[in-house]
């Protein structure tokens, strides 16, 4: 009678558990801000207006094992000034992602991707490194107001509105709907414990019917 109660009980700490690992909030995985000093270390220093906001849903270039997704968001903007580096062309191409999904509680503690990224019309420097014949936006706060010169103004403080586009991707979920750490206990702990507790249970059960049967016949 008491192996219902055991699973019931087994399930809810298998829940209470997923709940405890799973990320909650943007702030998560953040990497920690850029300094003005780190940033225009950057190969690429643009002054520009944002024509144009693509998202992709991509494998993930941060954390790249199997099952790991992120949002590449991919900026066009139209190129004003550039404060570092050559660069001819009058529009440029760059990306920043988010994370859509990863497979363990682990791997969000690496890094959460860009904030800001603001939408199409706002005008930002962007800090820029070479990947090949594309161009990186320096990862966290590598996109800032134009005007950004000091420390606490390179840091994300909402001066820069979320471009809608982005605002409204889902993220910060899990590819096998729970970490890899929690299905790890579930089959290789919680399932062993659920099924030694229903054979004893089952076992004991059925003595004390045996004993009963037993005692009918005494009498």
């Amino acid at each position: 009678m008491h192996c219902p109660r055991t699973a019931s009980f087994s399930l809810l700490l298998i829940f209470a558990l997923g709940g405890m690992a799973a990320p909650v909030g943007s702030g998560w995985a953040a990497e920690a801000p850029k300094s003005l000093e780190k940033l225009r270390q950057a190969d690429l220093i643009i002054v520009g207006t944002i024509q144009n906001v693509i998202v992709e849903s991509e494998r993930s270039r941060i954390e790249q094992g199997f099952g790991n997704y992120d949002w590449g968001i991919y900026l066009t903007l139209a190129v004003e000034k550039i404060e570092r580096g050559d660069y001819s062309s009058p529009e440029i191409e760059c990306r920043c992602f988010r994370i859509k999904s990863r497979r363990s509680a682990a791997e969000y503690l690496s890094s959460a991707g860009h904030d800001p990224i603001p939408g199409p019309g706002a005008e930002v420097r962007v800090y820029l490194n070479r990947n090949g014949t594309h161009w990186n936006v320096l990862n966290p706060n590598g996109i800032t107001a134009p005007d950004a010169n000091a420390n606490e103004e390179v840091w994300p403080d909402g001066t820069l509105s979320e471009a809608p586009e982005v605002a409204g991707l889902s993220g910060l979920m899990y590819t096998y709907l729970l970490p890899l750490e929690l299905w790890g206990i579930l089959f290789f702990v919680m399932l062993p414990l659920v099924c030694c507790v229903f054979f004893v249970v089952r076992y004991l059960r059925r003595r004390r019917s045996s004993i009963e049967v037993g005692n009918e016949f005494s009498d």
